[in-house]
């Protein structure tokens, strides 16, 4: 085992001791203590990403696109992490958006380098991308959240983290015969998106801010981003 898969595997560890007190002293708001230990959980899942482009000898493109859309998420969640003032979220959902299109980028890369038979997209990419928004607008249908000028902005930020989901699945699932650790790469987009669409609740307020609900939301996130990062070990190889 390469000894920078140990100290990812150790960063990992060091997340799942941190973030149940994380998730216990994020309720009910922000302070110092939180943004601090958010930073240092952020902090951990960039470094598993980086540490992964030299465990190889040749990087390929998608690889410096991944390790970009963690930077970009690293930034949301440091903007985010800063107060509940709207302009904040906003500006942290950007920053998300684009660690969007650069990871469903740099899956796409990789997709078509490793399975250039299969193609961009496919039937079973569509039947998951379709699910996935259907589920998004049912929720939106039954809960009704307070968009308001933030309508389109929310849709398609929706848009971007279910097909990034779907791009995550589809690659994940074709590596699988061959390396079964990447079983990692949709679980954690899958986990990216449901702490996605339970922020949205609690934002919105259409969701009570409850200890639980809100521990769920957070933990789901920073398990996200660890088990998308430690995909890149594996990612990196194939």
């Amino acid at each position: 085992m390469h000894p920078l898969l140990i100290t990812a595997l150790v960063f990992a560890g060091v997340t799942a001791l941190i973030l149940p007190y994380y998730c216990k002293i994020t309720y009910p708001g922000k302070s110092k203590k939180t943004r601090a230990v958010k930073l240092c959980l952020s902090v951990l899942f960039l470094l598993t990403a980086a540490l992964s482009l030299f465990t190889v000898q040749t990087r390929r493109p998608y690889m410096y696109i991944l390790l970009l859309g963690f930077a970009a998420c690293f930034i949301g969640d440091y903007l985010m992490g800063k107060s509940d003032r709207m302009r904040l979220f906003v500006a942290g959902s950007c920053s998300f958006a684009v660690g969007h299109i650069l990871y469903i980028t740099a899956f796409s890369l990789a997709a078509g380098q490793m399975f250039p038979q299969i193609g961009w997209w496919n039937g079973a990419e569509a039947g998951l991308y379709l699910v996935l928004v259907c589920a998004m607008l049912l929720i939106v249908l039954l809960k009704k959240p307070p968009f308001h000028k933030l309508f389109i902005p929310m849709f398609v930020y929706y848009f971007l983290i279910a097909l990034m989901v779907t791009k995550a699945a589809g690659l994940g699932i074709r590596m699988l015969q061959t390396a079964p650790e990447m079983v990692m790469l949709p679980i954690g987009a899958l986990c990216f998106l449901c702490s996605d669409y339970m922020l949205g609740m609690l934002r919105f307020k259409i969701h009570p801010k409850t200890v639980p609900f809100k521990s769920i939301c957070t933990a789901a996130y920073f398990v996200a981003q660890m088990l998308m990062a430690l995909s890149m070990y594996t990612l990196v190889r194939f």
